[in-house]
């Protein structure tokens, strides 16, 4: 539509353009044509045409001509006829003729063609003579040019129209192959839920091509979102029935004990102090889970602790001391005692650095030895808690970070499974990572690198 809107435009101001351009001409040959024969006359000659003249015949010849009339307007003189006879002009040819100027007109002369025509009147008051002088030429040369010309322009746009319809249908089903193989992928992507599907990439790096790749791109992105929803789904699936296994224990042991309560008057007095104390103890126990399936739901929840310039002696020292309290036969030892500035939560680091030597505590012996490193760095600082215990299972060296987890040599039956996993969140929402080891003397190393504040301020 806009070529055809444009040629059509085009083609119409060409052919204004022509035909202005070619009534220009006539005007100004017949404008001298009929000034030098005003001239003639006013002057006192005389135009006549030669003895041999044979006039040409207006129907046939498109030749400009002149023609004399007396004051009355009948003609006298012609230099053409029409079937053998001079041209007999209508009679407002002549009329409102100005006395200074010519005026041109169309005319059609009596079984004649149509007539452009230049008519002067002239005037001799000394010989007391006068008439118009009209200086004309047939328009059907004119009009066959024009003809000529239109059936041109009107075969031009035909032709354009009909080239720029096939190389538009062209072009544009070649840029439109891409798209159309987009909208077939993605409906086949929703049709299979084949996220893994991708367009080829291989086109030019225009509109298209950027559209392929954002097209892809956003697959990718779709399908990393599937992924992590999935295992999402699949970790939530797990967690609950994990959290519903842990928690079945010690409500069995609770409902148990207090059965026993109510049910039996003749409990003695140390089975009804043991019946409570391990309601109290597996009250406890549910409680701690339930405060750390608490904090681990508020990490799934994309909770982010609130930190601040810290220092890392003074909470070692305070847990280190706590712990040795609690725990008064086994030896707990802080070595390397210096200043460790981080940007952090004292009250996460804090529970961290409880998580890791309580787990050093419950897998060491009663007199066991429990060190805790403190290492500071330009880049990091490094926390160690070692232990004497037997040491981890190499195959369960990472997957003791998980909820629930709970290797064979290190299960004891008072932990909930979900400590190490709070202490993996915390490291990581500090920008730091914690990971595990065993010594090669024996035992078990957890070590958690926090990042200094110049390290996060260059970042």
């Amino acid at each position: 539509m806009v070529v055809a809107v444009t040629v059509v435009i085009f083609s119409g101001l060409v052919y204004v353009v022509v035909q202005r351009s070619l009534v220009t001409q006539q005007d100004g040959v017949l404008q001298r044509g009929g000034d030098r024969a005003w001239t003639v006359l006013a002057s006192g000659g005389r135009v006549l045409p030669g003895r041999n003249f044979f006039p040409p015949d207006l129907n046939n010849s498109s030749e400009p001509f002149y023609e004399l009339f007396d004051s009355q307007g009948t003609p006298y003189i012609s230099s053409a006829v029409i079937d053998g006879v001079f041209p007999q002009m209508p009679s407002g040819a002549l009329e409102s003729v100005p006395a200074d100027r010519g005026v041109f007109r169309n005319v059609q002369p009596s079984g004649g063609p149509l007539v452009r025509a230049y008519v002067r009147a002239w005037n001799r008051p000394d010989l007391g003579v006068s008439g118009y002088v009209l200086y004309g030429q047939p328009l059907f040369g004119i009009q066959a040019q024009l003809d000529a010309l239109r059936l041109f322009l009107i075969a031009g746009v035909f032709l354009s129209l009909l080239g720029a319809g096939a190389a538009s249908w062209l072009v544009a089903g070649r840029a439109l192959r891409p798209l159309d193989s987009m909208a077939t992928t993605a409906e086949d992507i929703g049709r299979t839920q084949d996220l893994s599907r991708r367009l080829p990439e291989s086109g030019p790096n225009d509109e298209v091509g950027r559209l392929q790749r954002s097209f892809n791109q956003m697959l990718r992105q779709l399908e990393d979102a599937y992924q992590r929803l999935r295992s999402a789904l699949l970790a939530q699936r797990r967690f609950v029935a994990d959290a519903s296994h842990e928690l079945r224990t010690p409500l069995t042991t609770i409902r148990g004990n207090v059965g026993l309560l109510l049910k039996r008057e003749d409990v003695s007095g140390e089975d009804r102090i043991a019946a409570l104390n391990d309601i109290a103890g597996e009250s406890e126990r549910m409680s701690r889970m339930v405060q750390d399936l608490l904090t681990l739901a508020r990490a799934d929840a994309g909770y982010h602790l609130e930190k601040a310039p810290i220092d890392l002696l003074p909470i070692v020292q305070d847990v280190s001391r706590q712990a040795q309290t609690l725990r008064p036969l086994r030896q707990i030892e802080v070595l390397d005692g210096a200043p460790a500035p981080v940007y952090g939560n004292a009250d996460a680091i804090r529970q961290l650095l409880w998580i890791l030597i309580d787990n050093a505590m419950n897998h060491t012996n009663p007199d066991g030895h429990i060190q805790v490193r403190l290492m500071p760095g330009s880049q990091s600082a490094r926390l160690v808690v070692t232990d004497d215990g037997p040491g981890i299972p190499r195959q369960d060296l990472e997957r003791i970070f998980e909820r629930f987890y709970q290797s064979d040599a290190a299960r004891s039956g008072e932990g909930t499974g979900l400590g190490l996993a709070i202490a993996r969140w915390i490291a990581q929402e500090h920008g730091g990572r914690v990971f595990a080891a065993n010594n090669p003397q024996g035992g078990a190393a957890f070590t958690v690198e926090l990042p200094t504040p110049q390290t996060l301020a260059s970042h």
